[in-house]
């Protein structure tokens, strides 16, 4: 358990802002612990008067969900097949991550009906299957695409939509409040999905968001629950960067105005859960008051909070030779995670 974490946290160093990465290392401890709890309850049938303590400490652990005080529990006790039963589990976390995609578009024709004029922001792959989806199941229906400035995905996201025969309109980000009235649903992709139910998503969405609430547009998120984060938004500027001014304000305007000016260029936004309607995952569509339950599913209390950052030891460790089968598994599910 402590190599794994210590494994996570070092990736998680390497890539802070990548909130995925922290959630499949939480999802690779949650299958240890269940499965060692398996194990254990398995060896225990037989010796229930000697074991049930344990036995009754991981039932509460595993089941109590998030609220629930986290309970002791040791992991040295040697278990049978343990190993066998944790490389299947990730196995199938894998399986999940491969299919992620197919299993979101395959819910397409339940939220893009005949006619409709949906919009979207700026470039997502996953966004794109799903609207992509639909047009094959012969639905007909209009796309308004914000460009997204200042990286202006979403040109790339309306060329990619024309060239599959999809009835496309690029439009500004500024025209956003003036076309929503034109709009049925909202479809927009995310970085993050918090604890509390919000967003954190590519900068200028919550812009669109608000626009889309006050014309009482429904908003639809389109994720999979590998994005799930089981953190809490109480620090937004912990969940935020800032990334070069220049896309915003050229360096070879008058350094005048650069000398008075500070330019800042955010690289994401955070979308309160109030501003969404419905949440679109592989596993189906989920109201932002039910993320709560989809954490208690997927993690466990105990790692709610990963170690501190990484010592000078713990990182000597961690560039030594590492060919565990436990590391090929979890680098294998973290490579396999489908970002976009």
């Amino acid at each position: 358990m402590d190599y794994v974490r210590e494994v996570g946290v070092a990736l998680m160093d390497a890539r802070p802002m990548e909130l995925a990465i922290g959630s499949m290392v939480r999802r690779v401890l949650y299958i240890i612990r269940e499965e060692f709890a398996s194990s254990v309850i398995e060896a225990s049938a037989s010796e229930e008067s000697k074991r049930g303590g344990l036995k009754y400490a991981m039932q509460t652990s595993l089941e109590g969900g998030l609220a629930n005080k986290p309970t002791a529990v040791d992991y040295t006790v040697p278990c049978k097949n343990l190993m066998s039963n944790i490389m299947g589990a990730v196995q199938e976390l894998e399986g999940e991550l491969d299919s992620v995609h197919d299993a979101i578009s395959d819910q397409a024709e339940d939220h893009i009906p005949d006619g409709a004029k949906i919009l979207t922001f700026g470039k997502s792959r996953s966004v794109e299957t799903f609207i992509r989806a639909a047009a094959k199941k012969q639905r007909t229906f209009q796309v308004l695409v914000c460009e997204s400035a200042p990286y202006y995905g979403g040109h790339e996201m309306a060329d990619c939509l024309c060239r599959a025969g999809i009835d496309t309109t690029l439009i500004t980000d500024a025209a956003v409040f003036a076309v929503m009235p034109l709009v049925d649903k909202v479809f927009l992709p995310t970085h993050a999905v918090m604890a509390n139910g919000g967003l954190i998503a590519p900068s200028g969405i919550n812009m669109v968001a608000l626009a889309a609430r006050e014309h009482s547009v429904p908003v639809v998120c389109i994720t999979g629950l590998f994005k799930l984060c089981p953190l809490y938004p109480h620090d937004l500027d912990a969940f935020n960067e800032l990334t070069s001014p220049a896309a915003v304000l050229d360096y070879e305007t008058d350094q005048t105005l650069l000398e008075k000016a500070e330019v800042l260029n955010p690289e994401y936004d955070y979308i309160a859960p109030e501003l969404l309607d419905l949440y679109v995952t592989n596993t189906g569509g989920h109201q932002p008051s039910y993320v709560y339950r989809l954490l208690a599913e997927g993690f466990h209390p105990e790692d709610r909070e990963l170690e501190p950052p990484l010592t000078a030891a713990m990182k000597a460790r961690l560039l030594a030779p590492l060919a565990t089968a436990s590391y090929a598994c979890f680098c294998e599910v973290t490579s396999e995670i489908p970002w976009g």
